[in-house]
């Protein structure tokens, strides 16, 4: 066919003169499309804002790419917008068109270049989207990159950065949302997702913040990636270093699930880092080629602090040499950069969580890789799979060290204290020439590592603490310390300040490794709740103070042993507190076969008591009592078989109602070893059930029984009558119509009367139909 013919009937039927090449209405459709389909041209004339007035309360309005290009050009020409705020009213698509930074400038130090012109006021994204932000040049390595370049003093919030693509192989400093945070600036509640890579200093949403700022509640899944360089590369913030007396940096609720990777002070929250870091939590691998790589931060310098953070992503460090890999840190270290680093103190890694694998180069710690000089680890739980290294591996620290001391801060005391934690980390799992279950330390004079365990055993005022006897010093006085896990091979707990401390036991077992298990020389020890006590196997000889308390206190200092709840596997009689009672069990070991009771669950529990030196003691077993008291002159046995003698219910044992503060009561007694009794009538068992009277009862030997009445004629005895309840059920005659009351007939009932009615009404209105046909 010509090129000149028609080229569609609908041309030929209503241009039957034209001739329209193929290739020249392929050109006219993609005119048409560019006119009407192509964004409008950006820093078009036109309004800068759609409305408002600069004000919180009436803020400047952008609605469209046009105007955020406006905005950010009059910012770039020098309008900080101070004390001013800037609103989105509408997602905006730039459109993956090469972007230039809101407050454009360059870093110099710990600040802004001169010539930058940074954005001061507020950018509020109320919630809405900027997709496709692209920036692929930067014309210096020290350019703030970012949809904001220079944040000083200024506030970027509320905003969702869709589908970034930052990509500049040359930068030193670029972020999804800021460049370069300075000056108290605050970045809150920004989202990030698509990529960001650079030579060095770049975070998923901050690139690098200095001296003082804020980065709150951010989430990063965008990909960060050092192509090459020094670093400094974390999933929120690049680097958040250099310190001031005047301020700090905080880094608070941000989470990063992107996957973090450089070459060295990597990080999944932050790279490097002199911040105050909490509430964070990283789900993004994280790895580095050479050292300082951590699950939440790569590097902690000079000053600042990790607290409740988590990381459940692995944790890599490729360098068999590289110090410093971590679960929650990389690398704890000082440095001697005084003017750089005013103000500097002991680094407190405190209350983390790891649970991702830990690969390490050097070093592995389930919570910090290597530490230097001077911090506290403390409160930190650590169940990693495996942790593994070329060199030292632990469980919360893999490696402490003490650098030279011209690299510490002379404001800074030497010292490092790894107490209280928790790893569950077998030693089987944890693999390296030098390794420990908690921390390998190279310098123990220097450094402090204990009361670590590997599980939380007890808390007291929403502290958790790894030993018992930590929580039980850390107690107030009047306090409680709740058991959170069973306790084996405790060791042994002491009391000797005046304080009274409750133990709960909290339904979990505790077994001491050494005897005694509680020694008190001043102060009350109670015990409550349910759960089993165990002294040692090897107890003290007969006739001997049982071997799990110890009681040592003066007139000055008095001490006591207060037993309100627990079994044990040895008699604790003398500790049984007032209107409390021991009950021996019935069984043949002695693991918990002496509870502590309220006096009179125990008295409703028993079959029998022995009253001996002023004191009572309740047993399962009417014989066990009997031989018991053998072995007691003058014991006084009673047996409580009669069913009068025990209680209805037990009464709240601390009412003050019972003032039989021994749990004492009336009953047959007998001499040391007698056998003798009262044995009482038999109380006939009454029936479950309604006792309204009248009720017909059918019991099963078909005779029946009515309650409401006796026969006439009948006198009434002096001996009353064995009270006996009916059955609530009665046995129904077959076929007989069911009782009111029974909501299933009566539902059956019911659909059977619609279903006659309906009935005669369809039949009834047939009939008129015929009639009237």
């Amino acid at each position: 066919m010509s090129s000149t013919a028609p080229v569609h009937a609908l041309t030929a039927k209503y241009f039957p003169r034209a001739i329209v090449s193929l290739r020249w209405a392929a050109i006219a459709f993609a005119l048409l499309g560019a006119i009407f389909l192509a964004p409008a041209a950006w820093g078009a004339n036109g309004p800068m804002f759609q409305g408002g007035t600069g004000t919180a309360s009436d803020p400047y309005l952008v609605a469209d790419a046009n105007q955020l290009c406006r905005f950010r050009d009059a910012v770039n020409d020098g309008n900080d917008f101070a004390g001013k705020t800037v609103k989105l009213a509408e997602d905006i698509d730039l459109a993956h068109v090469e972007w230039t930074p809101i407050g454009a400038g360059t870093r110099k130090g710990s600040g802004a270049a001169s010539g930058s012109t940074p954005f001061a006021g507020t950018f509020d994204g109320a919630g809405h989207k900027v997709s496709g932000l692209s920036i692929t040049t930067s014309p210096d390595a020290d350019y703030a990159v970012g949809l904001f370049g220079i944040v000083k003093g200024g506030t970027v919030r509320d905003v969702v950065l869709d589908g970034v693509a930052i990509d500049v192989p040359g930068s030193e400093l670029a972020g999804g949302a800021v460049g370069l945070l300075i000056a108290d600036g605050t970045v809150s509640g920004v989202s990030v997702s698509g990529s960001v890579s650079a030579h060095a200093g770049m975070g998923g949403v901050v690139g690098r913040m200095t001296l003082s700022g804020t980065i709150s509640d951010c989430v990063n899944s965008a990909a960060v990636t050092a192509m090459t360089g020094a670093g400094n590369v974390g999933g929120i913030v690049g680097a958040a270093y250099y310190t001031t007396d005047t301020g700090e940096m905080v880094i608070e609720g941000c989470t990063n699930t992107g996957a973090v990777k450089g070459t060295q002070a990597v990080g999944g929250i932050a790279g490097l880092c002199s911040a105050f870091v909490s509430e964070c939590g990283n789900n993004g691998a994280v790895e580095a080629e050479h050292y300082s790589v951590g699950g939440v931060v790569g590097e902690q310098k000079n000053y600042g602090g990790i607290h409740h953070c988590t990381n459940s992503a692995s944790v890599t460090c490729e360098d068999a040499g590289g110090y410093g890999c971590g679960g929650i840190a990389g690398w704890v270290r000082y440095d001697g950069a005084a003017p750089a680093y005013p103000a500097s103190s002991a680094v407190p890694v405190t209350d983390n969580e790891n649970s991702g694998e830990i690969h390490g180069g050097n070093d592995a710690g389930g919570i910090v890789g290597c530490f230097y000089n001077a911090g506290t680890v403390t409160g930190n739980t650590n169940t990693a799979p495996a942790l593994t290294s070329s060199r030292f591996a632990g469980g919360i620290v893999g490696n402490l060290q003490n650098a030279p001391l011209d690299s510490l801060p002379s404001s800074v005391t030497e010292g490092i204290a790894v107490e209280n934690n928790v790893s569950a980390t077998p030693i089987e799992k944890i693999s390296a020439p030098l390794r420990d279950p908690f921390a390998y330390n190279n310098t123990p004079a220097d450094f402090t590592v204990r009361d670590n365990s590997a599980e939380w055993v007890a808390s007291t005022n929403s502290l958790r603490y790894a030993v018992l006897q930590r929580a039980v010093d850390n107690a107030p006085d009047d306090g409680t310390v709740t058991l959170t896990a069973d306790a084996a091979d405790a060791d042994s707990l002491s009391l000797a300040d005046g304080r009274t401390v409750t133990l709960d036991l909290n339904g979990h077992n505790l077994a001491f490794a050494k005897a005694p298990g509680v020694a008190v020389n001043w102060g009350t020890f109670v015990v409550t709740g349910t759960g089993q006590v165990s002294a040692p196997a090897t107890v003290a000889p007969a006739g001997t103070a049982p071997a799990l308390f110890e009681v040592a206190g003066s007139s000055e200092k008095p001490a006591a042993v207060k037993l309100k709840g627990g079994s044990y596997n040895v008699d604790v009689e003398p500790y049984v507190a007032s209107k409390y009672a021991e009950l021996v069990r019935d069984q043949k070991d002695s693991a918990g076969k002496f509870s502590v009771l309220p006096a009179k669950e125990a008295r409703a529990d028993a079959q029998a008591k022995v009253d001996a030196n002023g004191e009572t003691v309740y047993y399962e077993s009417a014989k066990a009592a009997r031989t018991a008291a053998t072995t007691e002159p003058g014991a006084k046995v009673t047996v409580l078989d009669d069913e009068s003698d025990k209680p209805s219910a037990p009464d709240n044992p601390d009412d003050g109602s019972d003032t039989d503060s021994d749990g004492d009561h009336s009953g047959s007694t007998g001499t040391s070893g007698s056998t003798d009794s009262t044995t009482p009538a038999a109380t006939p068992a009454a029936h479950e059930g309604d006792s309204t009277p009248g009720f017909l009862d059918l019991h099963s030997d078909g005779a029946a029984t009515d309650t409401g009445s006796t026969a006439a004629g009948t006198t009434s005895s002096t001996t009353p009558a064995a009270t006996t309840t009916p059955h609530k059920t009665t046995i129904k005659p077959a076929g007989a119509v069911p009782q009111t009351g029974d909501p299933l007939w009566e539902a059956l009932l019911s659909i059977g009367l619609l279903a006659i009615v309906s009935g005669a009404a369809v039949a009834l209105a047939r009939t008129r139909a015929r009639h009237a046909k």
